[in-house]
């Protein structure tokens, strides 16, 4: 069991690691939509916050695929997510035509949250 065990915890990890490092890379094609979008969020200097998130997300998804450094990717990408899910995902005032939207994404921000807690707390150890 200990050698499909260990070998689910790098499986994970390049599974949660897609998610930004693809999502960062959007960005970077979306650049103006998605500095706009900010703005209109209300944050300031959206531009230098883009290339910000966009360093985020590219480099911290590439060192959990490739376990380098994961525990700290891991970590910067979960201090990262609350910010981002109370500006961006605040279903407790969104309209009724997006609260349901709002509070899944929300949800799945807690979730994706919840494992990069778990990659700072598990890293490379074996499980026992």
């Amino acid at each position: 069991m200990e050698n499909k065990t260990t070998l689910l915890l790098p499986i994970g990890r390049a599974a949660l690691g897609v998610l930004f490092f693809v999502s960062g890379l959007l960005k970077i094609s979306g650049f103006a939509g998605v500095a706009g979008y900010m703005s209109s969020m209300g944050l300031p200097l959206a531009n230098i916050l883009l290339v910000g998130v966009i360093a985020l997300e590219v480099g911290g998804g590439l060192l959990l695929i490739t376990g380098w450094q994961a525990r700290w990717a891991a970590l910067a990408l979960a201090l990262f997510l609350i910010p981002t899910s109370v500006v961006f995902h605040a279903f407790w005032s969104a309209d009724a035509a997006q609260f349901q939207n709002q509070l899944t994404n929300f949800l799945k921000n807690l979730s994706i949250f919840g494992g990069m807690l778990l990659l700072v707390e598990r890293g490379f150890r074996k499980v026992k």
